[in-house]
């Protein structure tokens, strides 16, 4: 369904920003530092009450995961313009795990992407390690 208003379209994109910002694990005053605002700009725009410009809205959707592009995304589909996203299975249940990976990359920050690789390795190694003192060897 189309929004009917102004209104509505701002109450959207706050309602996405803000849905992004939860899915990330961020709290408003953390997403709010790493975009360069305060925390109360950023729940008036989660709210609808100010319409962020288009550079604000940069930074937030970069902070929340996405890029601007997922945000207007989530904003066709909001608006009935996009056909909606398919259902993501719950983690390590997706018939493809590449799917979940892709899912975890998109909504990690850097550093703890790093640490999830890292641990990933430390995980491949001490399996490698164990099949070789059990005398197994792997594929």
């Amino acid at each position: 369904m189309y929004a009917q208003s102004e209104q509505q379209v701002g109450n959207l994109v706050g309602e996405t920003l803000r849905a992004r910002r939860e899915e990330s694990g961020l709290s408003l005053r953390e997403a709010a530092e790493r975009a360069g605002m305060s925390p109360a700009h950023l729940s008036e725009v989660e709210r609808g009450l100010k319409e962020p410009s288009l550079g604000a809205l940069q930074r937030i959707a970069d902070v929340v995961g996405g890029g601007a592009g997922e945000v207007f995304l989530d904003l066709a589909i909001a608006l009935g313009a996009a056909p909606p996203r398919p259902v993501r299975h719950p983690l390590g249940f997706a018939p493809d795990p590449r799917a979940e990976i892709d899912w975890a990359v998109e909504r990690l920050h850097q550093e703890d992407l790093r640490a999830v690789a890292a641990f990933g390795a430390f995980l491949t190694s001490q399996n490698q390690n164990r099949s070789t003192t059990e005398g197994v060897t792997t594929a």
